[in-house]
This record gives structure tokens, sequence and C-alpha cells, in this order.
């Protein structure tokens, strides 16, 4: 488990910015199913993982905020709006990414691939999926989730805990750029 303390005060700042945000205005309520991923889902505490760079693994935080909509047939699309940095305040990342999974029972599938890269759209990327989560639902609200990389980017592994906003803000927008890219014409 990661505790606020050992972490960067930048990353620690991120964290406090993007989860104040990130639940400062209602939008949209819960589908009908109490059990549906639609919502608006937050990592809390910051989410660990590691990957392989050519001087040997490096050890990362993320703070993820994703938007996703589940159909009446468990299948989901969505966005993750993420930020990371390395354990030393340093290599930070930002972006949004299209998802898409597939839920059945208290499991759920969801891959993504990268709709815009530090603030810039790359529709060329937007069908290459890059990461996996494999998640289980406890409840409604919360779901602890891995994930790997795929052989398209180095050795990644992740470890996420998400649960339900409560106020489903969007003080922090999926750019417009990602909704064209992932939902072209919604």
């Amino acid at each position: 488990m990661i505790y606020w303390k050992r972490l960067p005060l930048n990353l620690s700042l991120g964290l406090v910015t993007l989860l104040a945000f990130a639940t400062a205005a209602p939008t949209r309520a819960d589908s009908d199913n109490p059990r549906s991923m639609t919502g608006v889902w937050l990592t809390k505490p910051a989410s660990p993982f590691v990957l392989q760079d050519p001087d040997g693994p490096v050890k990362e935080f993320t703070l993820m905020r994703w938007e996703l909509d589940e159909d009446e047939n468990g299948l989901i699309t969505g966005y993750n709006t993420y930020y990371s940095q390395d354990d030393q305040g340093g290599n930070e990342s930002r972006g949004t990414l299209c998802m898409v999974g597939a839920h059945l029972g208290s499991r759920v599938i969801l891959s993504e691939a990268y709709a815009t890269l530090d603030g810039e759209p790359v529709p060329e990327l937007s069908t290459t999926p890059i990461f996996v989560f494999d998640c289980k639902q406890s409840g409604r609200k919360k779901i602890r989730c891995i994930g790997n990389g795929l052989s398209n980017i180095q050795p990644t592994a992740l470890q996420a805990v998400l649960v339900r906003s409560k106020q489903l803000g969007d003080v922090i927008p999926v750019p417009e750029a990602a909704r064209e890219i992932c939902q072209p014409g919604s």
C-alpha cells in the first residue's frame, strides 16, 4: 500500500489537485444497474507501477480518472485520463486513452490505446492497444485491478484500486480531441 507521505511532493500535489477537481461538479447519474461500471472512477491511492527501462526497472505512480459507459450487454467504452511520474518526482507523463472492455459478473477486462499524449492528439495510435487491465469489482463503489503493457511498449505492470466518484465532476474534462478520436460522430 502507498502512503501519501512516501510520495514525492510534486506527485502529492498532483494527487490533491486531480482528486479535488475530479469530484467538484455533478454530471450524469449511474445507470439503473447497481453493478454497472457506468460512471467516473478515480485511483485512491495513486497506483504504483513498474516499467523496464534500458537502465533497469523504474518505479512510478499514476493517477487515473476513468469515465466509463456500460451498455446492457456488459460492453464498456470510455476514457482514462492519467498523470504519472517516477518516485523521484520526475519523468512526468499525462494523457487520455480510449478504453473498451467487457463486464461479466464481478470481472471487468479493459484495454486502452492513446488518444492524446502530453496534450497532443495522436489519432494514429488510437487503434493500437498498449495496456490491458484485469479487474474485480468489489460492490458498486470499488474495483481492484492489475494491468500490464502490451508488446508495443516497454514491459510495464500496475496495481490499482479505483473508487466510484460520488459526484461525477468534469472539471478535468476528457479533451474534445480524445472524444472525437475515440468515438467519432458521438
